[in-house]
């Protein structure tokens, strides 16, 4: 894999920080990501070492405060398991998301509710507690080329399955691409399809001939 999130997002995502959509996306990718996973552990230790610090400090001046910290950790230990728990701990997401982050890592793509948008492209809309992303799943057919088009704000991409190309390089499969209002391209889907994960904070703005036609519909 060549395309990872930047260590912006990693720390953000290690300290529990990131939006929910975008935590999702950084947890399906880190799982099969080790050059990501060793950066996130490592940034948690970092954070773990600092707590430790914070620790000992408030010991030598206030006994209430470590009390404080001593109950909220036993108090985050006794929480209710899922029938997930274990298997995605080691991600920093909601446990309300831990069933979608299940489904898309052991690729149960058939649960999916797909709608058809164009002849060779199918999406769906994922509702989540994130009200500043639109979060959906984009399926296309072998060779399916999407509309040329930039973006009005921040698009991220994260590739379940299969890979797709552009004028810049090929994206293949657990990669997570970034792209904002200066990119500008046609995705294409590789021989095997695709299917991705798009986050996004603006709507796409088409460029392509038809694109005040698709802009106008992008609207509705």
């Amino acid at each position: 894999m060549k395309y990872h999130p930047d260590i912006e997002i990693l720390l953000k995502y290690s300290s529990g920080q990131l939006e929910p959509s975008l935590a999702v996306a950084i947890g399906l990718h880190q799982q099969n990501c080790e050059e990501c996973q060793q950066r996130i552990s490592e940034l948690e230790s970092v954070g773990g070492e600092t707590l430790e610090t914070i620790h000992k400090v408030f010991k030598t001046q206030d006994s209430n405060v470590v009390d404080d910290f001593d109950k909220l950790f036993s108090d985050i230990e006794a929480l209710p398991q899922d029938s997930y728990s274990g298997e995605y701990d080691n991600l920093a997401i909601a446990q309300s998301d831990i069933p979608l982050v299940d489904q898309l890592y052991n690729r149960r793509f058939e649960e999916i509710a797909w709608q058809r948008v164009a002849p060779k492209i199918w999406r769906a809309s994922i509702a989540m507690n994130d009200p500043g992303y639109e979060v959906e799943l984009l399926k296309f057919s072998a060779n399916a080329k999407i509309p040329k088009h930039t973006h009005k704000g921040n698009e991220f991409t994260l590739v379940l399955q299969g890979d797709f190309s552009d004028h810049q390089d090929r994206y293949v499969e657990g990669e997570f691409i970034v792209q904002d209002q200066s990119n500008e391209h046609q995705p294409i889907a590789g021989k095997n399809g695709c299917i991705c994960m798009a986050i996004t904070n603006a709507p796409l703005k088409f460029t392509g001939t038809f694109g005040p036609i698709l802009n106008w519909f992008n609207r509705q």
